[in-house]
């Protein structure tokens, strides 16, 4: 079930202007600009961003990306364009480097990892209907952490944005996203021929949607 029976976040945090979503394993919040390293791991990644409109992106690129989202992203989604990014940062973090000082043999946390992020913005605030994209980091894929962040945060959207619709557009070249979008109970509605010019070559389209009340049932 992917409804409230199947409870999708376990808290969230809307203080300070910003938007925070606990799941399981992950912390869905805001990019910071100490995340460029990890970001850069997959946003470089021709692959990863094959059906994504970004390029692979070169560091620095990766640095102007980020600073633009942060900037302009939003904890809200309330008027057409509006858009909230929030990355997936590991709750885990036990894994351990050995360190070598003066013969003591001392462990260190390793830095928290972002290995992916969730994007939704208004479609159209007429309709009610905002549409959700989401990227993995290729080490972390398989696992389970794309289904896990994307169905919280399509979770706390249903039940705290005036939201009746929630939709994903995924090329036909890339059905392992397609299948992802019906595991977490979307339906495909419709399948767009050559309906978009993309990164030199036309590609088709599906459209996945599913609504409030199918979602929150």
């Amino acid at each position: 079930m992917t409804g409230s029976a199947a409870k999708s976040y376990l808290t969230f945090d809307r203080s300070n202007n910003e938007l925070v979503i606990e799941t399981e394993r992950l912390i869905l919040r805001p990019m910071r600009m100490s995340d460029v390293d990890d970001l850069l791991e997959y946003q470089s990644n021709p692959e990863i961003v094959k059906y994504i409109p970004w390029p692979a992106r070169t560091r620095d690129q990766v640095i102007e990306a980020a600073e633009k989202t942060i900037a302009t992203g939003k904890f809200d989604i309330q008027d057409e364009n509006d858009y909230i990014v929030l990355v997936w940062e590991l709750k885990d973090r036990d894994l351990a480097q050995p360190n070598y000082s003066e013969g003591d043999h001392l462990l260190q946390k390793m830095p928290a990892k972002v290995i992916g992020q969730s994007n939704m913005a208004m479609r159209s605030k007429r309709d009610s209907c905002a549409d959700i994209g989401w990227v993995t980091h290729p080490a972390f894929q398989r696992q389970g952490y794309a289904f896990e962040a994307t169905r919280a945060l399509m979770q706390y959207a249903f039940e705290n944005f005036s939201l009746n619709r929630i939709i994903a557009d995924i090329d036909t070249r890339n059905p392992e996203s397609a299948a992802m979008a019906e595991k977490l109970g979307m339906r495909r509605e419709g399948e767009f021929i050559d309906s978009e010019f993309f990164k030199g070559d036309w590609c088709s389209m599906w459209l996945y949607a599913i609504l409030k009340r199918e979602f929150l049932h």
